[in-house]
């Protein structure tokens, strides 16, 4: 439980930190909008780091990531901020 709530707080101030908006969330993952979902997933994969797309869900701009270790949340949020450049 604690490991969840700290890295929540990671993974929300770090897309606080890159100006993504994001869903509030009591569970084990965060839901935030990155604009163009399949090309930030794809470039996600290409640096080995696996998020869920929610475009089945009616939400192409969004994607969904799993709460992780401090280190896991450091490596997807530097991951993320190299993706959104394109």
């Amino acid at each position: 439980y604690e490991t969840n709530r700290a890295g929540m707080a990671q993974i929300v101030e770090g897309l606080n930190a890159l100006n993504l908006e994001h869903i509030p969330s009591v569970g084990n993952f965060v839901t935030f909008r990155v604009g163009d979902g399949a090309g930030v997933n794809r470039r996600l994969l290409q640096q080995g780091v696996i998020v869920r797309p929610i475009a089945n869900y009616g939400m192409p701009e969004w994607l969904r990531v799993t709460i992780g270790t401090e280190a896991e949340n450091a490596r997807f949020l530097e991951a993320l901020a190299q993706a959104l450049k394109g």
